[in-house]
């Protein structure tokens, strides 16, 4: 078996260029040669000196050259003017202009007219009411706020006090006319406030709506309160555990039923007639009543 006659590899880098004597090896720069995007995507661009070249028939604003130069120039419309607007909206241009020069725009008048010499205990008063509220007077007393505008155009608020609010509750066989005084200074005592609570405790006859009951009137006491922020307070007493004045209620394991849980200013509303529309409200102001007029604005 013969072998083979292997010649030396000499490790090293290959050079084709020439040598040079007494200097060592420069490797010669590398130059990457490659298209740009844009060529890729053959996208001719446009060579600099043309992105700085100001056309001379550019528009001040940037906007296309126009065939009509010139502040004056008014662009030509080849259809005539209707007769509507040479007649009507010309006419009204020109009475406009003329009122806002002489400053007689009579339909702008946002100040109402002063009030004169009203006197709240000698004229009646007549507004149209449009809106109604519950409020509190200076001194912290609650009172009804209704807001109109009257016929002359006066700004008209008037408050309503000493309405009362209520509560029904069905009274027991048992109870009288003389239990309704004793009931009262109890239900004031369960109440435990600084000041009585409990305005007045009635007895009256009404009908419960609830089931056909052959329209017969059944004997109700009307517990009145005497502030209308204190009715949730003795709706929850009386349906609480304690409630039972005496256990005259009998069968009520399951708390004593309160009637009409209305918000105060309906309440007002539903017993006065007062409606919820537009409605016009007159009074005269002199007459000893629930409605009083507290102060006197230029605004009444």
């Amino acid at each position: 078996m013969s072998a083979t006659t292997m010649k030396p590899y000499a490790s090293g880098s290959l050079d084709a260029g020439p040598r040079l004597q007494g200097k060592g090896l420069k490797t010669p720069a590398k130059r990457i040669l490659g298209e740009s995007k844009a060529a890729q995507n053959g996208v001719v661009l446009s060579p600099p000196s043309s992105k700085k070249r100001k056309l001379n028939d550019e528009l001040p604003n940037g906007g296309p050259p126009s065939s009509q130069n010139g502040p004056n120039v008014k662009l030509a419309s080849s259809q005539p003017k209707s007769q509507f607007e040479t007649e009507v909206l010309e006419k009204l241009t020109q009475d406009i202009s003329g009122l806002k020069k002489a400053n007689a725009e009579k339909d702008q008048q946002w100040e109402r007219p002063a009030l004169d010499d009203f006197n709240e205990t000698r004229d009646s008063l007549c507004f149209q009411q449009i809106e109604a509220e519950e409020g509190t007077l200076p001194g912290g007393k609650v009172a009804v706020k209704l807001y109109g505008v009257s016929e002359s155009g006066h700004s008209v608020m008037l408050h309503v006090t000493d309405f009362l609010h209520y509560l029904y509750v069905a009274a027991p066989v048992s109870f009288t006319q003389k239990d309704c005084e004793p009931y009262k200074i109890w239900l004031d005592a369960q109440l435990a406030q600084n000041q009585p609570v409990i305005y007045s405790v009635q007895m009256v006859m009404r009908e419960n709506i609830l089931g056909f009951q052959g329209n017969q009137k059944s004997p109700y006491l009307k517990i009145t309160v005497s502030d209308p922020r204190y009715i949730n307070r003795v709706r929850s007493t009386i349906e609480g555990p304690g409630g039972n004045y005496r256990g005259m209620w009998k069968g009520v394991d399951s708390g004593i039923l309160t009637f009409d849980s209305i918000q105060y200013v309906l309440r007002f509303m539903i017993d006065t007639g007062v409606r919820a529309d537009l409605c016009w409200q007159k009074k005269i102001l002199n007459e000893a009543d629930i409605w009083n007029v507290m102060g006197r604005s230029s605004a009444v």
